[in-house]
C-alpha cells in the first residue's frame, strides 16, 4: 500500500492482485469529504500566516527597531529636526525661502519706497552744493542709524574695513562715533552681531570691530584673500543685512569720512526676506571663509546656490513692475547660478538700446594692485563700453579725480574718445562716448583729512536698468576682490538713479577731459639736460610738490619738456 498526503487527506491505495481498489479515506478529523477539504484548505492559510506572524515576533525581539516603532521614529525624527536643526543651522537662512525659489516670484510686501519714493542712500559732503537740484536722498547716516535702532533679532555687516571713530575728534566725525555706539546698544539689548571682513593689516587695523569682538558684542570673522586667492585681493564688499529683511548695499564703507566727507551712494530695502536670504548666501560664503584655514571649495554646497540672476531676475509681486538680482566677485565665491559681477556689467551695458550712463570712482582697463610690476592688461568693461556706444548707444562715463588718482587713467578715458571718430553714422541716431571728471573741491579745513572728498560712487543706469555696486572698475576688483553689486529692472529705480547721475554729470563739478586738462597748469622748462631732469623730476608719473605728472611732451631739437601737472 501506497499513501500520500494531499493537504489533511489520506488516500490508500489497495493493491489487491490485478485488481486496484481505491479507498477515500474521510479527514483525520472526521469532516465530510469536500466541505471538510474547503475548510481544511482555509484552515492551513490562516495557520500559515499565524506561524509567519509568530516567526516574525519572535525575530523582532533580536532587532533593533522593532515594526511598530518605525512611525514612531519617524515623527520622533521629524519632532527633533523641527526643535534642534535651527541650532545647527549656522547660516541662518530661512528655511521657507524655497516658496520663491522656484517660482521666481516674491511675496514678500518689500518695502523700496518711502511713500511714493525710491529710498536711494547717499552722503553728500557739505562743500558740496548743487545749483537747481531738487534731489533729495535718505542718508547713511540716517539709515545705517535706522537698521541698528530697529534691529530686533540680528544685524549681519560685511566689509572691507573699520575706521568708525576718529582719534583725531574732526568736528564732522561724530556721525562715526554715533553709529559706534548705536552697534553696541544693539548688542547690549540682545541682537547678535556678526561681521565678515577683511583680515586686519597695517594700514586697516580694524580697531573698532577688534573692540567688539573683545567685548563680546559681535562675532568676527576675517577672510585671508591672499591665502584665498591671491596675494593682492581683499575683501572689498559694503553691505548689511538686519533682522533678515532688511538690507543695505552701497559705496560707504564702515568709516566716519563715509558718513559726512565722502561722496556715496547706495540702496536700502525694508521687509524683503527674498533679497535678504539671497545676499545672505553671499555673506555666508563670506562667513565660512573667515574659518581660520579655510579654503575655496571645488563646488559650494546647494544650499548656496541661487535661481537669481540677469536671465532669470526675481520678480518682486509688491513692487509695480520691479525685478531685480543680485551679482557677485570674485568668480571663485560664486555658488551655483549667481551671476558674476563683471558679467553682471556687462550683460547690462548690452542690453540698453538708449544710454549708459556710469559713475565709478576709478577706471582702469588693467590690474592695479599687483606687486613688481606684474600688472595686466584687463579690458573686459572697456571693451563693454566701445561695443556699446559702437551699435548706436550713448554712453557716458563720471570718474573721480583726486589725488590719489593714478595718472595713466586719463589716458586710458582719451582713448575713450578717440572711438568716437569711427563710429557708424546711422540715419535715426549715432553712439557716442563722453567723459568726464568729477572733482571735489578742497576745502582748507579738511586738507589733512586722508582719503576724504572724494566721488566713491560705483553704480551704472540705462534706459531700463539701475545697477548698484561696491567694486571700483579696474581688473583687480572682479579677478581676486571680493564685491557684489545689485540690479534692479525697474522704471522707477531707473529715473531717480538717473536724476541723481544727471545731476552730477551737469554740475559745476563735473569737466570733459579737455576742460580737465586746460585748466591744469602748464610748467615749460627749458635749457635742462635729460639727466638734471630725469633726476630732478623722476619721470614716473610720481607726485612733484603738489602737482601729479599727466604727460610729458619732448622736443629733442630744443631740449624742451612741456609737462603737465
Amino acid at each position: 500500500m501506497i499513501a500520500r498526503k494531499i493537504f489533511p487527506y489520506i488516500v490508500v491505495y489497495v493493491s489487491e492482485g490485478s485488481a486496484h481498489k481505491v479507498i477515500e479515506c474521510g479527514t483525520q478529523d472526521g469532516r465530510a469529504d469536500m466541505t471538510n477539504f474547503e475548510m481544511d484548505l482555509f484552515d492551513t492559510k490562516i495557520n500559515s500566516y499565524a506561524l509567519e506572524k509568530e516567526e516574525s515576533e519572535q525575530c523582532c525581539q533580536h532587532s533593533i527597531i522593532k515594526p511598530a516603532c518605525v512611525p514612531v521614529s519617524i515623527i520622533s525624527l521629524f519632532i527633533f529636526l523641527i526643535v534642534f536643526f535651527p541650532l545647527f543651522n549656522e547660516d541662518g537662512f530661512d528655511t521657507g525661502s524655497v516658496r520663491y525659489d522656484r517660482s521666481g516670484y516674491c511675496i514678500d510686501q518689500c518695502r523700496l519706497t518711502i511713500g511714493s519714493r525710491v529710498q536711494l542712500v547717499e552722503t553728500i559732503p557739505s562743500v558740496l552744493i548743487f545749483d537747481n537740484s531738487s534731489l533729495t536722498s535718505s542718508s547713511t547716516y540716517e539709515v545705517w542709524k535706522k537698521l541698528l535702532d530697529d534691529a530686533q533679532v540680528s544685524i549681519d555687516v560685511a566689509s572691507f574695513y573699520w575706521n568708525l571713530r576718529d582719534p583725531v575728534a574732526h568736528s564732522t566725525s561724530w556721525q562715526g562715533n554715533d553709529t559706534f555706539e548705536r552697534f553696541i546698544a544693539s548688542a547690549e539689548r540682545g541682537v547678535r552681531i556678526r561681521i565678515a571682513q577683511n583680515q586686519p593689516t597695517t594700514i586697516f587695523p580694524q580697531l573698532d570691530s577688534k573692540y567688539f569682538a573683545e567685548n563680546g558684542y559681535a562675532t568676527v570673522r576675517n577672510l585671508d584673500m591672499p591665502k584665498l586667492i591671491d596675494d593682492n585681493g581683499v575683501l572689498h564688499t559694503k553691505f548689511w543685512i538686519a533682522d533678515s529683511r532688511h538690507v543695505y548695499i552701497g559705496s560707504a564703507n564702515m568709516d566716519w569720512k563715509s558718513l559726512t566727507e565722502v561722496k556715496e551712494l547706495g540702496i536700502v530695502i525694508w521687509n524683503c526676506t527674498c533679497i535678504a536670504n539671497d545676499l545672505y548666501k553671499i555673506f555666508n560664503i563670506y562667513w565660512r571663509l573667515g574659518v581660520r584655514g579655510a579654503k575655496i571649495p571645488y563646488k559650494w554646497p546647494l544650499n548656496l546656490r541661487t535661481y537669481f540672476n540677469f536671465s532669470h531676475p526675481l520678480q518682486l509681486l509688491s513692487a509695480k513692475d520691479a525685478s531685480v538680482f543680485i551679482s557677485s566677485s570674485p568668480p571663485q565665491f560664486n555658488a551655483k547660478g549667481r551671476e558674476d559681477d563683471g558679467d553682471a556689467i556687462v550683460a547690462v551695458m548690452d542690453n540698453a538700446h538708449e544710454f549708459v550712463h556710469i559713475s565709478v570712482m576709478d577706471y582702469m582697463p588693467a590690474t592695479i594692485y599687483r606687486t613688481s610690476n606684474n600688472n595686466t592688461y584687463w579690458p573686459k568693461l572697456d571693451n563693454a563700453i566701445r561695443a556699446t556706444a559702437y551699435r548706436g548707444v550713448n554712453v557716458r562715463l563720471l570718474v573721480s579725480h583726486w589725488k590719489y588718482s593714478r595718472p595713466e587713467m586719463i589716458h586710458f578715458l582719451k582713448s575713450l574718445l578717440e572711438i568716437n571718430e569711427g563710429i557708424p553714422r546711422k540715419a535715426n541716431h549715432s553712439g557716442k562716448i563722453e567723459v568726464k571728471l568729477f572733482t571735489i573741491p578742497m576745502d582748507p579745513s579738511r586738507e589733512e583729512i586722508p582719503h576724504a572728498l572724494v566721488n566713491h560712487n560705483k553704480y551704472m543706469v540705462t534706459e531700463k536698468i539701475a545697477y548698484f555696486g561696491t567694486s571700483n572698475w579696474a581688473g583687480d576688483y572682479f579677478i581676486n576682490t571680493a564685491g557684489v553689486g545689485i540690479s534692479f529692472i525697474s522704471s522707477t529705480h531707473v529715473n531717480l538713479l538717473n536724476a541723481i547721475f544727471v545731476r552730477d554729470w551737469t554740475s559745476k563739478y563735473a569737466k570733459t577731459v579737455r576742460e580737465f586738462l586746460n585748466e591744469k597748469q602748464i610748467l615749460v622748462v627749458t635749457t635742462v639736460s635729460r639727466e638734471e631732469f630725469a633726476s630732478t623730476l623722476k619721470i614716473s608719473g610720481e607726485l612733484i610738490v603738489d602737482f601729479q605728472i599727466f604727460f610729458i611732451d619732448t622736443d629733442v631739437d630744443s631740449g624742451e619738456f612741456t609737462i603737465l601737472c
